[in-house]
Parts: C-alpha cells; structure tokens; sequence
C-alpha cells in the first residue's frame, strides 16, 4: 500500500469520528501535502490528519451551538 494510500484508508475507517472531512474533501495532491509536511512520515501525516479532522468537527460543532 502507498503511503497515500494508507492516509486514505486511515482516514475511511475514521469516517464516523471525522475522518469524513478528509475522505469526502482531500485528493491526491492534499494527502501528498500532508506526508511532505511530516517529511514522509505515514504515522506522522495520520496525526496531522486527524488535528485537522477534529478542527473540523470543533468549528462544526461550534457553529451548531451558536
């Protein structure tokens, strides 16, 4: 599997908890941005990811309460 591949995966199987923000938003050229800032680091690009993802779900939820 390559590594955008696994950002891919990780992100789907994370679907329900937020990982939707980046299935249904991110193409190629975004996971490739995400392994380049973790300098090809797959573990690190799933952190990065994930902060992302869960910004995401804190803005939502933030604006649901507003």
């Amino acid at each position: 599997m390559t590594p955008i591949e696994q950002l891919k995966d990780y992100a789907d199987r994370n679907y329900q908890s937020g990982g939707h923000w980046v299935v249904e938003c991110f193409d190629d050229v975004d996971y490739q941005r995400y392994l380049d800032m973790a300098g090809g680091a797959v573990n690190r690009a799933k952190r990065f990811l994930k902060e992302y993802w869960l910004f995401r779900v804190e803005q939502c939820e933030a604006v649901q309460d507003y």
